[in-house]
């Protein structure tokens, strides 16, 4: 008798739940827009007048 919790990641996204979804939609918008400001940030360093 198994009694494993193991479930496929081929498709993440479609095992995932509400909650989930929510926090990887919230992580990849706080992800870009650090990007954003990083990229910005080292750009404006190299800036000339």
């Amino acid at each position: 008798m198994s009694k494993d919790n193991i479930i496929s990641l081929d498709n993440p996204e479609g095992n995932a739940d509400v909650l989930t979804g929510l926090l990887r939609s919230g992580a990849r918008e706080l992800i870009t827009k650090a990007a954003q400001s990083e990229l910005a940030e080292f750009l404006s360093q190299y800036q000339r007048f």
